[in-house]
Parts: structure tokens; sequence; C-alpha cells
């Protein structure tokens, strides 16, 4: 229900796009002061209902293709991680879901505790993969009483109503002097946020309060001391399937990809997948070589 930017707190926007097919009640508008992209509800809704819909049901699936290309990509993450500092320690995932990057990182050394807030995540990522999970909704302080070599936050910030304001409370109690901290948010300057508009599935209204570009987070991030030492924006299950969506979505699609996908699986939409599925990979490629991905992968450390 923001009625001001909730990034400067300016009153003065204009309409980015006027309507959203995933949300009726909703626009999404720029700040003319700072430039952020942020989602504005019109009607109240039902807060605790928003993770709990047959899009975010939590959906057995591993060993499935989609667990496997999740586990190389998350794999990636780590290898890269190690590179900018080398060694393990203490890691916490924070906004786990179901507990697979934590998992991976337990298995390659890390000692991993999560946060999920959302109660069939954080007893799927307890129950499979053995993590302990805090399920508190975090202010300020430290979430474990010790100190974390590294906070990984996969597709958080766009959630919180004050991202800025809890990543640096987060920063503050729980990351020793030298930790690293790994950001992903959707890209709303993604080659795919352009071809699909106001029907980019990431938008994910009234869910995404907040539609990042990499010049905006990279702003929000060094605004509370926390530098890029990496940028990146290739994702094969987020970006490519986004690339895919936004083709069908071009081509008329109307639909919930992902819906449809868990739920349906049916035999023309997977038929459409596969005929788009080359020429999504392709574009998401070269689009990730310009910074144009569908998301935006930070690695930083503090100033």
């Amino acid at each position: 229900m923001n009625p001001r930017c909730p990034l400067c707190n300016s009153s003065h926007a204009n309409v980015f796009y006027k309507a959203v097919t995933q949300y009726n009640d909703s626009e999404i508008l720029q700040c003319k002061d700072c430039g952020h992209v942020y989602s504005i509800i019109k009607t109240e809704i039902d807060v605790n209902k928003l993770y709990s819909d047959q899009v975010y049901k939590v959906v057995e699936n591993r060993n499935s293709i989609f667990d496997r290309i999740i586990q190389w990509e998350y794999n990636r993450v780590l290898r890269q991680m190690y590179k900018i500092t080398p060694g393990r320690g203490n890691l916490l995932d924070f906004g786990c879901g179901k507990g697979k990057f934590g998992s991976l990182a337990q298995e390659s050394g890390w000692r991993v505790k999560a946060v999920e807030t959302a109660p069939d995540r954080a007893a799927y990522a307890r129950d499979v993969y053995g993590l302990d999970v805090s399920s508190n909704f975090f202010t300020e302080g430290s979430i474990f009483n010790i100190r974390f070599n590294a906070l990984t936050l996969f597709h958080v910030l766009e959630h919180l109503p004050q991202p800025g304001v809890l990543l640096e409370q987060l920063v503050k109690g729980n990351l020793t002097e030298n930790g690293m901290v790994v950001v992903e948010v959707p890209n709303l300057s993604s080659w795919q946020s352009k071809i699909a508009k106001e029907n980019w599935i990431h938008l994910d209204v009234p869910r995404h309060i907040h539609h990042f570009s990499p010049k905006r987070l990279r702003k929000l991030l060094l605004d509370i001391n926390l530098n890029p030492i990496k940028i990146s924006s290739f994702s094969f299950h987020l970006g490519v399937l986004g690339m895919v969506d936004s083709l069908l979505k071009k081509a008329g699609y109307k639909k919930n990809i992902i819906y449809e996908l868990k739920n349906k699986k049916s035999k023309t939409l997977i038929f459409f997948i596969a005929l788009v599925l080359p020429i999504a990979f392709i574009m998401e490629g070269m689009a990730s070589l310009l910074g144009k991905g569908g998301v935006i992968r930070m690695y930083l450390t503090r100033n």
C-alpha cells in the first residue's frame, strides 16, 4: 500500500505500468527522485496467504531435471564464493526456502544455519535437508548468537518493505568483519522484462514490492557500505525459464508457467516450451553477457 517510495520516501512518482495482469488492483510506479521502481497495491490483501497459493506451494521435486539444474547453478555460486574468499566457515542462508542451497553449502564444508518464515518451506528444510532453521521475523541483533563468514539472500530483498534497513541490521549483527554477502534479485532491466513488459513473470505482484535495476540495487548496497566484488546476471532456472515465458507471453500465452508446470504439465505447454527453449537459451545467454539477463547476482564485501 506504498504511498511513497519505499527506499527514499519520496511522494513523487510516475506510472511505470498502469496495469499488471498478475494482480488487477495494482500499479508499478517509478520514483521521480531516486528512480526506484516499486509496486503499489490498491486493496487490502491477506499477507498470510501470499506464500501459500498454488504457485508457491512446496512440491517434492528432488532428483528431477529442474532440481538438477538448480543444484548445478547453486554449486557454481559456491565455487565463485570460494574464489573470492577461499575457505569455509559459518554461512547464514537468509530466506532459505526449501533449503536446497543451504544443503549444498553444508555438503561443501560450510557450517550452515538458515532463516525461513514460511512454515511449510521451513519444515521441508529442517525435515528433508536437516538444516537448523529459525522462523522468527528478524529486525535486528544476532539470530544464532554467532558471527557468519557469509550471508546469502536469494530472491529475498524484492519481498521486503525496507530491504536496505533489514540488510544493514543483518550485516551489523551477524556478519564477520571480513565476511561476504551474496544477493540475487530479478533484473528489471533484462531483455525478458522488456519483451514481456507488464506481463513479465518476475514482477510477481503483489509479493514483489521492489523491482530492481542493477544501478539501483548497487546504490542501495553501497549506501549500507557493501561493495560489489563481482556482478553476474545469468540464471538457468530463473533466467532461461523467464525468457521462455516472456517469448510465450509475446505470442499470446496468458497463464502462469510456474503454476502450470507444477500442477498440470499439459502436453501442449511442454511442446511449446520445447519449441521456444533453444531460442530462449541463446537470447538469455547473449543478454547475460551484456548484463541484461533475468537476474542480478552480486557478491559483496564490507567497505
